[in-house]
């Protein structure tokens, strides 16, 4: 009997923190995290991070990992994710990778792919160039060496094309051929999703919003930027944070901002869902707001079982 790796993906605001709590509970369990904003030092309310006094237990990992002005990549991502999964199993317990971001997800579902580490300098050029000529211009550029990689990538999608051919440029491989080179964990990976009707995750987003306001979304905001943190880091461009910051130097007023904030994380989430469905790998898991975070977890727990992953 192969122990699993086990995924618990969902929309922004469907209850998975709850969720991996108890199923770390009912299973000696560790949690990773899969939230590209949840990495960065001091950014709590607008990323709704655990508490910290839950944290510590039950372990939580790649929260808290970076400050707010550095970078933090798919890449690195992947790299720290395979050495928690291999610390988690040392211990004998169960890995359980939980979040939002699809494309941290991918990197461990879909294979580790190897790529060439950053090349800061092509980086700043063809950033230059894209700022110079368009981003349409960097992505004929990369039809030309790499047309399966424009298969995958967005033309709007600056961050992948300047990536893409970063690592051409590098290498003189194409992209797509350093995708291809995957190899797989040692371990069994299965992967729930929480399903939501839509109107209820839209109302259940308004619901967060609102929380987190209350909390003191701005008062963070503002302790960000009075710490001497620019407006235009990546870290400070997620969801809430740009609305708050825009808030702040009067572009809107508090009741506009929570709108443009619910807006924008419907989107979102209607984002992530589209990706996800595309999968079909996931188990769904029916959800309604009846439904307790420990009934959950017991299914879950049983769905594992049935594929003979737990006694």
């Amino acid at each position: 009997m192969e122990k699993p790796i086990i995924v618990l993906l969902g929309p922004t605001a469907s209850g998975k923190t709850e969720i991996a709590l108890s199923l770390a509970r009912e299973l000696n369990a560790e949690i990773i995290s899969a939230d590209s904003m949840q990495v960065y030092k001091y950014l709590n309310i607008g990323t709704a991070k655990p508490a910290r006094k839950i944290r510590q237990v039950i372990p939580h990992h790649l929260i808290d990992i970076k400050h707010p002005d550095e970078e933090f990549s798919a890449g690195e991502f992947q790299l720290r994710t395979t050495k928690a999964i291999e610390r988690i199993f040392k211990k004998g317990k169960l890995p359980i990778l939980i979040g939002g971001t699809a494309l941290y997800i991918r990197t461990i579902t879909n294979g580790i792919c190897p790529t060439p580490s950053r090349n800061e300098k092509v980086r700043e050029h063809l950033s230059r160039l894209a700022e110079k000529y368009g981003r349409s211009y960097l992505y004929k550029r990369l039809k030309k060496i790499d047309k399966k990689a424009c298969e995958k990538i967005h033309p709007n999608n600056l961050k992948r094309i300047i990536r893409a051919l970063e690592v051409y440029s590098s290498t003189r491989i194409p992209f797509s051929v350093w995708q291809n080179r995957r190899h797989y964990l040692p371990y069994p990976i299965i992967t729930f999703g929480l399903e939501w009707k839509r109107d209820l995750v839209y109302e259940r987003i308004g619901c967060r919003v609102e929380e987190m306001v209350k909390e003191g979304l701005v008062r963070e905001v503002k302790g960000l930027l009075a710490k001497g943190y620019s407006k235009g880091l990546n870290s400070l461009q997620g969801l809430g944070y740009r609305q708050a910051i825009e808030f702040l130097e009067g572009k809107h007023d508090l009741e506009k901002m929570k709108y443009l904030i619910k807006r924008d994380t419907r989107r979102y989430a209607k984002r992530q869902l589209t990706w996800w469905r595309k999968d079909g790998r996931i188990h769904w898991i029916k959800m309604d707001e009846g439904k307790k975070a420990k009934e959950v977890a017991r299914e879950i727990k049983n769905i594992c079982k049935k594929k003979r992953y737990l006694v």
